[in-house]
């Protein structure tokens, strides 16, 4: 559904994300600072990524690239 780099942003994006199971890249000032990973569970201040709670306030959510090594 979303392209390539598309920012996560509502929380519509991040229900999609996990419905779809998309990659999910971490940003911050504009930069990549974590690969991620697949969307797990959407809660209203975070989301978890492989595992991993990440605070929607502390990062730009992307959608990862499908040529990246860990799709």
């Amino acid at each position: 559904m979303n392209q390539t780099g598309y920012p996560i942003r509502t929380d519509a994006d991040f229900d999609n994300a996990v419905w779809l199971g998309q990659h999910l890249e971490l940003w911050q000032n504009g930069e990549l600072v974590h690969s991620g990973g697949v969307a797990e569970i959407n809660a209203p201040l975070w989301i978890r990524i492989n595992g991993s709670v990440y605070f929607k306030s502390a990062y730009e959510f992307r959608v990862q690239g499908k040529g990246d090594a860990s799709r």
